[in-house]
């Protein structure tokens, strides 16, 4: 019984450490360019139909680079997750709406982005759940 379920006890927020890491590598590299060439992410936004291009631009950067950063260094861990819980589904409807789509290679490309952004969202979940771990700001 030890391996099932007392294995990783004692590593357990050096691994919520790595799982905050791992998890905001894709967040921190967008935001980053989202922040660095705003006007290439505006246009891409357009090309999907989504809301507001230039305000979802705003509210996207704010949310991948700085809700990013908060993460990875442990501020304010649960509701920041949950909002990316939200945004991680939000941006997979609005850029990897699969249904829409009716050449089976998008179709299938999409299906496959759309459903990483659901497993994300979980990842999220988790670490709403779990909190930071010690090796954070919040320390919880």
């Amino acid at each position: 019984m030890y391996l099932r379920y007392q294995l990783f006890d004692d590593q357990r927020d050096a691994m919520i450490l790595v799982a905050r890491i791992m998890i905001l590598i894709l967040y921190g590299y967008f935001g980053f360019t989202y922040v660095t060439d705003h006007g290439s992410f505006v246009s891409y936004l357009k090309t999907v139909n989504a809301p507001i291009p230039e305000f979802t631009a705003i509210v996207a950067t704010i949310i991948e680079f700085f809700g990013g950063l908060a993460l990875l260094f442990g501020f304010w861990t649960r509701p920041i997750a949950a909002i990316f819980v939200v945004y991680t589904i939000g941006t997979g409807i609005i850029g990897h709406a699969f249904w829409n789509s009716t050449n089976p290679a998008d179709h299938h490309t999409l299906f496959v982005h759309f459903f990483k952004n659901v497993s994300i969202a979980g990842g999220f979940l988790f670490l709403c759940l779990l909190g930071p771990g010690k090796y954070s700001i919040d320390k919880r």
